[in-house]
């Protein structure tokens, strides 16, 4: 990893001046109250996208306990996977980094999914920028969030820094550089599979 690239990671967290341990002890609550774990409520097209890609390297933003990683390896045991988050919970993480920041090379992974976890990132906008650069070109990121329409979204959860639509991310991602492949709403929780072009 390239020092410099360390170097200006820690300089952007100075000037964002986020209270990582304010965050961490919050999201330790929430876990706990909320029951947080695996929560996949777009498990078949999340699998479809495993299976058609077939991905030999997959991040997972906001892995938690890791539960995700375990279920794709079960799909698709060839996949290479590696999971971040900005706490440490019960399961060891391969990396422990805030989404915004990835401390990854460009052109990585060949697959990323944020799940439920996107809405939890400051700086959201950041973090998509940050998948775009990591992922290797037609690389598929895939999301999934609470839909802004949803109480849930902005109730409840003292970790929730921002309400999402999906039509809104596709716009975003296409400013990236992304192509939607597909959307969806299953109940009020939306996904969005985009492509790096």
């Amino acid at each position: 990893m390239n020092d410099n690239y360390i170097r200006n990671a820690l300089e952007i967290k100075k000037l964002m001046q986020i209270n990582y341990k304010n965050i961490e002890c919050i999201c330790k609550q929430e876990s706990k109250r909320h029951g947080w774990g695996l929560i996949l409520i777009a498990r078949e097209q999340l699998k479809k996208w495993i299976l058609q890609k077939k991905p030999k390297t997959l991040l997972d933003i906001g892995c938690h306990n890791r539960l995700l990683e375990k279920t794709i390896k079960q799909w698709f045991s060839k996949t290479e996977t590696l999971g971040i988050d900005i706490v440490k919970y019960s399961e060891k993480l391969s990396t422990l980094c805030d989404g915004s920041m990835l401390p990854f090379r460009n052109d990585s992974f060949d697959f990323i999914t944020i799940i439920e976890t996107l809405e939890h990132i400051p700086n959201y906008v950041n973090c998509m920028y940050e998948c775009y650069r990591t992922l290797k070109n037609q690389g598929i990121l895939f999301i999934q969030s609470v839909c802004c329409i949803s109480r849930h979204a902005y109730e409840g959860d003292e970790t929730h820094y921002h309400v999402l639509h999906p039509n809104c991310l596709e716009r975003l991602g296409k400013l990236i550089g992304f192509k939607t492949l597909e959307k969806g709403m299953i109940n009020l929780t939306f996904y969005i599979v985009m492509q790096k072009q």
